[in-house]
């Protein structure tokens, strides 16, 4: 078999995979708190090659390339302003403490929370957001007039302190695991996460996706245009092949 023939196939669903992630950023190009991300590749281990007729090796081949991580881009977002007292963003590195529903540790730059029924702070799914002593932050859902959140991270409910809130930060070297589109977590280093005093809290605010749809189209016409040139040196080496094959039945 041609070895372009390999080479062309992994670089075929390279390709496939980018327009995934391609795709499923700009899908949330909209969602506050979104980081995007990427594949990152490798070569396939060169693996060795015989004479079959002498049993003797020839020399090594590689079958291109494989993806065996993604790379998550924390770059900040853009603000947006929308008034609501519970949309609270982060001014700076770090992410929100939270607890999901499995009663572990996640962290998030998603700043869209509610009030829930039991009246402590939580996302859109339904995890608490917790406070500097990774407690849930209870704000109460009776009587509750008004909610303040200063730039230090103090929480007040109808102008009495509550809790204090503060942004989070892995520790250097750490490996960030993407949980689901606003969450990340990183195993074994959750004790040692870094209090970010120097990131202020925007209350009536949120941070957007810092997905740039422009670059993402752009790169989206490029990832289908790579998949079509390794479709079409493929179909080449197979008709190159279907001929050695014709010159070989003829002798």
């Amino acid at each position: 078999m041609l070895r372009g023939v390999y080479t062309s196939a992994t670089g075929m669903e390279a390709e496939k995979l980018k327009h995934e992630v391609l795709a499923d950023n700009l899908a949330n190009v909209n969602t506050s708190g979104y980081k995007s991300y990427k594949n990152v590749y490798k070569a396939y281990a060169q693996s060795d090659i015989y004479n079959l007729q002498e049993e003797n090796p020839v020399g090594t081949m590689s079958f291109g390339t494989e993806a065996y991580d993604t790379a998550t881009n924390h770059e900040q977002g853009a603000f947006k302003t929308t008034g609501n007292p519970l949309d609270i963003a982060l001014s700076g590195k770090g992410f929100f403490p939270i607890q999901t529903a499995d009663g572990g540790l996640a962290y998030t730059r998603n700043g869209h929370f509610n009030i829930s029924r039991d009246g402590f702070l939580v996302t859109q799914a339904g995890d608490y957001l917790l406070d500097t002593g990774l407690s849930p932050v209870f704000v109460g859902n009776e009587n509750v007039s008004t909610v303040t959140v200063q730039r230090n991270g103090a929480l007040l409910v109808n102008g009495e302190f509550s809790a204090r809130i503060q942004a989070y930060d892995f520790p250097a070297g750490a490996h960030v695991k993407r949980e689901a589109y606003d969450k990340f977590t990183s195993t074994g280093v959750n004790t040692a996460m870094q209090l970010m005093e120097s990131t202020t809290l925007l209350q009536g605010s949120l941070e957007m996706s810092n997905v740039s749809a422009v670059k993402g189209a752009a790169e989206m016409v490029q990832v289908m245009r790579n998949y079509e040139a390794n479709q079409k040196a493929m179909t080449a080496q197979f008709e190159t092949l279907g001929y050695l094959m014709q010159v070989a039945d003829s002798i």
